[in-house]
């Protein structure tokens, strides 16, 4: 019997994550914006750092530029964001959060809240915790 559970544990972290989009996927269909799930975590960035450039955007979302760049440019045309030109450097684009857009970062992470509570409604208290620990220990560089 092998050691190695990167197999099943490739597997168990896939269908977990369909598993929550799937969850999203209607609830967000019903917005009056068309929304994926990752859109909702660009969304609650822009919500908390107002002003935020693309650079800084993308290096968060872990999306290359000319993915995020053109995902900006949907979410500019739907009336979700605007860009503006930095005070201080002309060159530099921030970019901000519309009021449709605030209001469509607040349904989206209702959405989401919603579809985490499914997915974790199995678990304790307890478990979650130890969830959550264990998720954020994988993120750590390794020593």
């Amino acid at each position: 019997m092998p050691d190695d559970i990167s197999v099943p544990l490739a597997q168990a972290f896939t269908a977990t994550l369909n598993r929550l989009r799937g969850a999203m996927r209607e609830p967000l269909a019903a917005l009056p914006v068309s929304l994926g799930p990752p859109d909702i975590g660009l969304l609650q960035f822009l919500l908390n750092s107002p002003g935020a450039t693309p650079q800084c955007l993308a290096r968060h979302q872990g999306r290359d530029k000319a993915q995020l760049t053109r995902k900006i440019k949907t979410l500019e045309a739907q009336g979700l964001i605007r860009r503006e030109s930095d005070p201080h450097d002309g060159r530099k684009v921030r970019l901000f959060l519309s009021e449709q857009g605030q209001a469509m970062a607040h349904a989206a992470e209702q959405v989401r809240r919603a579809a985490f509570a499914e997915l974790l409604q199995g678990l304790d208290r307890s478990e979650q915790a130890q969830l959550l620990g264990l998720l954020q220990k994988c993120q750590q560089p390794p020593e």
